[in-house]
C-alpha cells in the first residue's frame, strides 16, 4: 500500500516544474490525493432545445431592443438591487470592455466553459479556453502564494483554494471594478466589493458538478448561487489558442456597426 501511495504522490508531483520552491508546498499528502480526480480537461453539459434560447439572459435587451443572448449565468434570477438595474438603464455597447477595448472575459462568465485542472505543490492551475483570450489562472492552496497589498485589486482577483472534505473549494476576491464584471453579455457590472465561491465536487470519475456564490452587495441584494455541471474528456488539455487584438481597431468597428444613439456625444 505504501509503495501504491508513493508511486500516485511521484505522479501528481510530475505536473510541477522543475525547481519549484519547497516552500510552496503547503498541502497535505491528504490533499494532494483528493487533487488527483479533479485533474484533466471538463467540458460543461451545456445544450439548446429546439426553439430554446443559448444562453438566456432573461429578457433582457440591448441598446436598440434586441434581445440580448448568450449569458453564463441564470440572468432572470440574478437578485439585481435599485443600483444593479440601474446600472443596465445606464449601460450601453460601447463602453463594453470586451466588445470595444479587447479586455479579457472574466469571472464568473468563464467559469461555465471548459476547465483544464493541473496540480503542482502548492497551487492548481486552471486554464479556461474562453473565445477568444485563452486564460489561465492560480488558486493558490491552503495559505500559500502572494499576499496583496492594502487596496492593490486585479481584473481576475486573486483565487485562494483548499479542501472541504472531498469537495475543492475556491475563493476569489481583490477584483477591479469591470464594466462586465458580472456578465458580458448582459453587461452588467461588478465591483471591487465581488467575491466568488466555487464548489468542484465529483458525481462519479466522469462528472463533476461546479456550485458558484457570487456575491457583490454593490449591485446584487443577495448571494447568488448557481450551478454548471462538466464531463471529463481527456488528460491532454485544450490546444492554447493566442489571437491578436487591436484596442483601437476593435473600438473602431463597434462604433461603425453601433446600432443605437443612446449617447451620440460620447463615441
Amino acid at each position: 500500500m505504501e509503495r501504491t501511495r508513493g508511486a500516485i504522490f511521484s505522479a501528481i508531483l510530475g505536473f510541477a516544474a522543475a525547481g519549484m520552491a519547497a516552500g510552496l508546498s503547503a498541502q497535505t499528502d491528504d490533499d494532494l490525493f483528493r487533487i488527483i480526480p479533479l485533474l484533466g480537461q471538463w467540458d460543461p453539459q451545456v445544450s439548446s432545445p429546439d426553439g430554446q434560447d443559448r444562453g438566456s439572459c432573461g429578457g433582457h435587451v440591448g441598446d436598440w431592443g434586441e434581445k440580448l443572448l448568450n449569458c453564463t449565468l441564470p440572468a432572470g434570477r440574478l437578485p439585481l438591487n435599485s443600483r444593479g438595474e440601474a446600472w443596465l438603464q445606464y449601460k450601453d455597447q460601447l463602453q463594453s470592455p470586451t466588445q470595444a477595448d479587447c479586455a479579457q472575459i472574466g469571472f464568473p462568465a468563464v467559469l461555465g466553459e471548459t476547465i483544464f485542472i493541473t496540480g503542482y505543490p502548492g497551487r492548481l492551475v486552471m486554464e479556461h479556453p474562453s473565445n477568444p483570450w485563452h486564460l489561465t489562472r492560480t488558486v493558490w492552496m491552503n495559505g500559500t502564494g502572494p499576499q496583496p497589498m492594502p487596496g492593490q485589486l486585479f481584473q481576475h482577483g486573486l483565487s485562494r483554494g483548499q479542501f472541504d472534505g472531498d469537495d475543492l473549494v475556491i475563493v476569489t476576491d481583490h477584483f477591479t471594478f469591470d464594466p462586465d464584471g458580472i456578465d458580458d453579455h448582459l453587461h452588467m457590472a461588478s465591483s471591487v466589493r465581488k467575491k466568488i465561491t466555487e464548489r468542484y465536487r465529483l458525481i462519479d470519475d466522469n462528472n463533476l458538478r461546479l456550485i458558484i456564490t457570487l456575491e457583490d452587495p454593490t449591485f446584487l441584494t443577495e448571494p447568488f448561487t448557481y450551478a454548471f455541471v462538466f464531463t471529463r474528456v481527456g488528460m491532454e488539455g485544450p490546444r492554447q489558442s493566442w489571437r491578436n487584438c487591436d484596442a483601437e481597431s476593435a473600438r473602431r468597428e463597434q462604433e461603425f456597426a453601433y446600432p443605437g444613439d443612446k449617447y451620440p456625444d460620447a463615441r
